[in-house]
């Protein structure tokens, strides 16, 4: 145990026994010592539900139904220790709070950072995780399931598993059993059963005998007999080498097939199963929209759902309460278990996006409470690469468990519980986003942008998001790299998250204004501006550049396992090639090499083709990396 941190003292820690206490002292290893916890003495017993802690004169007791609820109290017991007097009883609102971690877009999580983020979720009071894995899981026989990805061997999940069971944490297989499969449909080995894009092909007995061995490779690494099946976002579903086998057939009719096969798969392993819910709002709504007002599921497609299926309705994108009320109402004609997901985005960049977070989390907590939904999850997505750190959802994840166990959801008491489970300040934290928020922006996280992930990647001699920069952008982001650093010292146990985004503002106080700066001295033929651009500011975004790239390496290989480390480095290295091609460019046409640069001397268009007299203050949310780094073929 390293020095100065939590140590419990035998001596005076009474009622637990030896495996809670080996868990106790897990949950708080990662907490500074306190000596005002020391000198407590503390009784813990059973009590019928929730948590009990009262501390009065040097003495408290604590009072536990579960697990769970002795390490929330743990956590709570140390954060309130030095206090003369203090009371509270808390009971969760929800039967089940987890949080969902994406494994599957490159990042997949050491075994010793799930074993992190178990602390902190318990701290918090989780009673599951999940590690969404499409194919980053090993299954025996399959050579080419997760090949060169990173994936979890059995022994990894039991691991996991164990640590996990001990604070009183629930480890839930998440896979994918119909679409998302794309990272494994792309080998020779998969060919077969693929109907197109990232979809299966369904009804085939192959298809079955693979979900079969997922589903068994998922028993043998994980205890838990629940499992999330996926089966999300397949609006092609039936349009491939299922229609040339079969001829048109209603997607309605081929999911209720399939759901019905895989379930009785999931019956055979024990497994009760759980999937997202939008393929039945899409295959009722002409637009093929989840959300959509109106829409009335069929009956018949309502009847083919088995009821042992729990339905998780994913939402991430609104701010109304009134939206979230419509969606669970619309998720009532099924006679399903009804679990929510909300989400803390982290899947726009190396920033977060968390005001958007928050603000979507409030509302959705809103009606969850009112409604009496008692299954919710917190999803963390790795879109497009997982750039950003998992450990970036912390606020979110504080302020749903807050939600669950007090009802509480203001910003004070929600910062205070997230410094004391997890030592990071929340400000600082949401205060990662202030690269999101160049001075043009003035919706406070009303929608999710991403300026500072497609300023990063835009070629800064094509400048396809030029016409969405403004002047005063550059020292916006050495302001933002300034308080980087300074967030770093403020949480010494979080510095290299804040040193990454430190060194990724850094880089954009030069790049943010650089195609402004090379369009401007180009056009106005300019040739002393064109001349300090190459020798002086080009040179110097390189450098910079080599100082994320250690930054974002240095942050990788501390969270997750090697393999996708690889895209970073290829897309960073990117824009290092293309900086040091501008630097030629400018300087072969200041020397006379070339008549002209040929992407200077194209008009600059907005890249989502507004009108010409649009308001800037409605910033993008930046599409994927091949579509902000190039408009050519990728």
């Amino acid at each position: 145990m390293e020095k100065g941190y939590f140590a419990m003292t035998a001596a005076n820690w009474k009622g637990l026994s030896p495996e809670e206490r080996r868990a106790v002292e897990e949950v708080l290893r990662d907490l500074p010592a306190s000596d005002a916890l020391d000198r407590l003495e503390v009784c813990f017993s059973p009590c019928e539900q929730g948590l009990e802690l009262r501390i009065r004169e040097g003495t408290a007791h604590v009072g536990y139904a579960s697990r769970t609820a002795l390490m929330r109290a743990a956590g709570l017991l140390r954060q309130h220790a030095g206090e003369a007097c203090f009371e509270t009883k808390e009971s969760p609102a929800f039967s089940l709070l987890g949080a969902m971690l994406d494994n599957s877009r490159n990042a997949v999580m050491r075994v010793d950072s799930v074993k992190e983020m178990c602390r902190l979720a318990a701290r918090m009071g989780y009673n599951s995780l999940m590690l969404y894995t499409e194919d980053t899981y090993e299954i025996p026989g399959r050579p080419y399931f997760g090949y060169m990805r990173g994936r979890y061997t059995a022994a990894e999940l039991r691991e996991c598993d164990a640590y996990a069971a001990s604070l009183g944490i629930e480890l839930i297989p998440c896979i994918q059993t119909l679409a998302h499969l794309n990272a494994a449909l792309r080998w020779p080995a998969f060919s077969a059963i693929k109907d197109c894009n990232d979809i299966l092909l369904v009804g085939d007995e192959r298809t079955d005998r693979l979900i079969d061995d997922m589903l068994s490779a998922c028993a043998a690494g994980l205890s838990s007999r629940r499992i999330h099946i996926g089966m999300d976002e397949a609006q092609m579903l039936g349009l491939g080498r299922y229609l040339q086998q079969h001829g048109y057939r209603r997607s309605s009719e081929i999911m209720a097939e399939h759901l019905s096969r895989v379930v009785e798969l999931c019956r055979k392993h024990g497994y009760a199963p759980m999937m997202w819910s939008d393929m039945f709002f899409r295959m009722a709504s002409g637009t093929g929209e989840y959300y959509e007002t109106g829409v009335t599921v069929p009956r018949e497609v309502v009847d083919a759902v088995p009821p042992e299926v729990t339905l998780a309705y994913w939402d991430y994108y609104h701010t109304d309460e009134a939206v979230y009320d419509a969606m669970i109402e619309k998720h009532r004609p099924f006679r399903n278990p009804l679990l929510f997901a909300g989400g803390a985005w982290i899947w726009s960049g190396l920033v977060p996006c968390t005001r958007y977070s928050l603000r979507a989390a409030r509302a959705a907590l809103g009606s969850l409470l009112r409604k009496g939904v008692e299954q919710v999850l917190v999803t963390a997505w790795g879109d497009n690469g997982a750039a950003c750190s998992r450990f970036c959802t912390l606020p979110t994840l504080q302020l749903y468990a807050e939600a669950c166990w007090n009802g509480e959801t203001a910003d004070d008491p929600v910062a205070r519980r997230m410094e004391a489970c997890t030592g990071g300040k929340m400000e600082d934290f949401v205060g990662m986003d202030d690269l999101n928020f160049p001075p043009d922006r003035t919706d406070d996280g009303m929608r999710p942008s991403n300026p500072a992930r497609y300023l990063l990647f835009q070629d800064p001699l094509a400048g396809l998001f030029d016409r969405h920069v403004s002047r005063g952008y550059g020292a916006h982001y050495g302001r933002c790299a300034a308080q980087m650093r300074q967030a770093g010292e403020r949480n010494p146990r979080w510095k290299h998250l804040f040193d990454t985004l430190a060194a990724m503002a850094q880089v954009l106080e030069v790049k943010a204004e650089i195609g402004l700066d090379l369009k401007e001295a180009y056009d106005r033929q300019d040739r002393p501006a064109l001349r300090k651009l190459a020798e002086e500011t080009l040179p110097e975004l390189i450098c910079r550049v080599d100082v994320l790239r250690e930054a974002v390496r240095v942050q990788w290989l501390r969270e997750n396992k090697s393999f996708g480390l690889d895209v970073q480095e290829i897309r960073l290295a990117g824009v290092r090639a293309r900086a040091e091609e501008a630097l030629r460019s400018v300087t072969d046409y200041l020397e006379g090499r070339l008549d002209e640069i040929e992407e200077l001397a194209q008009d600059r268009l907005y890249y989502d083709g507004r009108p010409e007299d649009s308001d800037l203050s409605k910033l993008l949310a930046g599409p994927f990396w091949a579509e902000i780094a190039t408009p050519n073929v990728l």
